[in-house]
């Protein structure tokens, strides 16, 4: 399947998407707001060479209409590329917190989580500038680790790439033979994944200022999806996390 997308820019933040995908004799097409599932169709032709042609020609159209071509290749229904998905999950990633950064200059920004709802069908962020403090300096500690109440959700924008990839399984309109399991465990690991990328950078924070960093990857509010919380923090955060575990129990 030959997969092509394009994005609309607004002072280089994405704003309206259009994509398509050949396969067989049909060419599928779909456009709208970044974010959404948007409107899609499908048009039959005589033979797959046509129906190439015909992707051609309508990229062409799109380009034309001011859109811009991001990506273009191979999309096989039976598999998805998961090291591909880390790749755009961590790029999307990394503007996403840039853009959170940009918009709360004056927050230190040390809470960041990314993750999906139990369906697989979408990629969530959000930050906050709360502290961990000391042991006992919070009398409710249950918003550092339930990344649903952090107040920073800007720059959703740039994971849309990565929330087209996993979106193709979810369209009744598209052929897809990735099994539900495959899909919902590659994507949190591909979460937990770029995080560790991101982290290896020095992107979050370097030094001290690391050990007030917490990093979360989460479904709906479990607080340790995947055995994300020792694999993406330090000790110090694991720990806290274990005693706010035992105070609540």
């Amino acid at each position: 399947m030959t997969w092509s997308l394009f994005y609309r820019f607004d002072n280089e933040v994405p704003t309206n998407f259009y994509e398509l995908r050949q396969f067989g004799n049909s060419l599928w097409t779909a456009n709208g707001r970044v974010h959404t599932m948007g409107h899609s169709l499908v048009a039959e032709f005589a033979s797959p060479e046509a129906a190439k042609e015909a992707l051609v020609q309508r990229s062409n159209e799109i380009e034309a209409q001011g859109y811009k071509r991001v990506r273009h290749g191979i999309h096989d229904p039976a598999r998805i590329d998961f090291p591909l998905l880390t790749t755009e999950i961590r790029e999307g990633a990394r503007h996403t917190f840039q853009a959170i950064r940009a918009a709360h200059p004056d927050k230190t920004i040390r809470l960041f989580a990314l993750g999906s709802d139990d369906g697989a069908m979408t990629i969530v962020h959000a930050a906050s500038d709360l502290s961990l403090g000391a042991p006992g300096d919070m009398d409710d500690e249950s918003e550092v680790w339930s990344s649903a109440e952090w107040p920073y959700t800007e720059g959703g924008e740039f994971l849309d790439i990565a929330y087209r990839m996993i979106l193709s399984c979810h369209r009744s309109d598209l052929p897809c033979d990735v099994e539900f399991d495959v899909l919902h465990a590659g994507l949190f690991e591909a979460c937990i994944a770029a995080m560790e990328q991101l982290d290896r950078e020095g992107f979050f924070a370097t030094g001290d200022a690391r050990e007030e960093v917490v990093l979360l990857c989460q479904s709906e509010g479990n607080e340790d999806m995947e055995g994300s919380i020792g694999r993406l923090n330090t000790s110090r955060v694991v720990g806290r996390l274990e005693r706010w575990i035992k105070l609540c129990q």
